[in-house]
């Protein structure tokens, strides 16, 4: 009984470590898969492998593949913005930027967030402190993406797809939180696999670059681990730390995600660690901070009215 509960209080923990560590690579796996491949055949390779193992789990489960039509809708539209589009926009972006800015301006997404969050409620939803971090946000990327491009590290289009793929990240996030599904959990990921396994494959198909021919290990290995570990084992492991902590102590993954892809950038992709990068991702993350607590200080004070 003893040794059952102490592996019931290491589970959050071991969730915690594969959010932190998994989603923390995924930059990297997206370089090796698009310098491998053409990304629509690792967005292929990607899905259908998570789609698959779905698949045979829900069998095993006897979890019945069924949605109404208003869940259909939503995870539908949440499926293509965030996992088909955005997916497609960071691995068009891997062939041009490299994984270590990349990883930089991802940590825009929770400043992204704010802002989307305030375009739906048409008014800003952070004060004075919470603005000085937007503007800090900003200049990180400024610090980071403008030293690449000056050094051929990045080009404009690339640093211009990875701002898209923030843009419809915080969209399909925001679209998810006003609006309920009531199918399980299980199901909602295998129509968020299924849906960009489909798109990645007709677009493959359609501009002739369906070819199984030039499929090697190299591309092949990153899209299928991506598939396992950042759209399942992540995923799930993030839903449930949700249930087990706070939310607040949840979201310290965001700190330590761009640590982790940073050093392996260093490691499997021989990347130049520069000061200008460190320097924008520790602005990204202070503004960051200073929304986060902007927020808390805003929530105090209405509680306290």
């Amino acid at each position: 009984m003893e040794q059952k509960k102490q592996r019931i209080s290491l589970l959050p923990l071991v969730a915690y470590f594969n959010i932190c560590f998994f989603w923390g690579t995924s930059s990297v796996a997206n370089k090796l898969g698009s310098s491998a491949l053409h990304p629509f055949m690792v967005g292929v390779i990607r899905f259908c492998s998570a789609t698959l193992l779905l698949f045979l789990w829900m069998k095993l489960r006897r979890i019945p593949i069924r949605y109404t039509r208003s869940d259909a809708k939503v995870l539908g539209t949440g499926a293509f913005l965030m996992y088909f589009l955005n997916t497609l926009l960071l691995l068009l972006a891997a062939t041009r930027v490299d994984a270590s800015i990349t990883i930089v301006i991802l940590c825009l997404i929770p400043i992204g967030m704010v802002l989307v969050d305030s375009a739906c409620q048409r008014h800003l939803c952070v004060g004075k402190l919470g603005m000085v971090g937007i503007a800090g946000g900003f200049a990180g990327v400024i610090l980071a993406a403008g030293t690449g491009i000056a050094s051929g590290r990045a080009d404009p289009l690339g640093v211009l797809l990875l701002l898209l793929s923030v843009v419809v990240w915080c969209v399909g996030t925001i679209y998810l939180k006003y609006h309920t599904v009531d199918a399980p959990f299980v199901s909602q990921l295998f129509i968020q696999s299924a849906l960009p396994a489909a798109a990645f494959f007709l677009c493959a198909l359609m501009t002739g670059n369906f070819r199984l021919d030039l499929v090697t290990w190299g591309g092949v290995l990153p899209a299928v681990y991506m598939g396992i570990t950042d759209s399942i084992i992540g995923l799930t492991s993030y839903i449930y730390l949700l249930r087990q902590w706070k939310t607040s102590m949840v979201a310290t993954y965001a700190y330590i995600n761009p640590v982790v892809g940073m050093v392996l950038s260093a490691l499997i992709l021989r990347e130049e660690i520069t000061f200008f990068k460190v320097l924008g991702m520790v602005v990204i993350l202070i503004a960051v901070l200073l929304i986060q607590q902007d927020e808390r200080l805003r929530v105090q004070g209405k509680k306290a009215e």
